[in-house]
């Protein structure tokens, strides 16, 4: 009995640490967008009307990198790679002008979680507000309008890092590493 309950208790250690265990990802970089961006933003003119940011931004991100650089995957958490970009998302919408203005600011850091540059991506749309479909369709817009900015002045050079992937930072600590606690414009 008690050989049987030290065998159990040394298998649920090694799966615990093994789950606790940085994982090293097979790709070129890991994009990393914040939890906060996937939680519901009020607008600031309509108390009525609230939306995601992280969903809509996600495939457009996905498209306009691996286009780039091919091989890039959403981090989830604990993976490791020497590359690991942090998009960060902010619309703003001016009823007056009816202008939506989208900004994209990517943060590329290596994989021991030093910065290796920020780089911004602008853009204005015109548009009106109305249902969450015309919303959508315009927020869509002026995120694909900024991704295309930044992608123009985006450079992600291979970092060819030595180290084990124990030494390197998850991308979830990467990330959170200036992330704001509250989600206003």
């Amino acid at each position: 009995m008690k050989n049987t309950v030290k065998i159990i208790s040394c298998i649920g250690a090694l799966v615990l640490s093994g789950l606790a265990s940085a994982v090293e990802a097979q790709t070129d970089a890991l994009l990393y967008i914040s939890q906060n961006n996937y939680q519901h933003i009020r607008h600031p003119y309509y108390s009525d009307y609230w939306f995601e940011q992280g969903p809509m931004l996600e495939p457009i991100a996905f498209a306009a990198l691996n286009a780039k650089e091919g091989g890039v995957t959403l981090c989830t958490a604990n993976e490791t790679n020497n590359t690991v970009i942090r998009i960060q998302p902010s619309v703003f919408y001016n009823p007056q002008m009816q202008i939506y203005h989208g900004k994209l600011v990517a943060t590329v850091y290596s994989g021991g979680g030093n910065v290796l540059g920020t780089y911004t991506g602008k853009a204005q749309q015109i548009g009106f507000l109305g249902g969450d479909k015309v919303n959508r369709y315009y927020l869509n817009k002026v995120y694909t309008s900024a991704m295309q900015d930044l992608m123009t002045k985006l450079k992600i050079d291979p970092v060819l890092e030595s180290a084990k992937a124990e030494n390197k930072l998850p991308c979830g600590f990467i990330g959170a590493q200036a992330d704001r606690r509250i989600n206003f414009y």
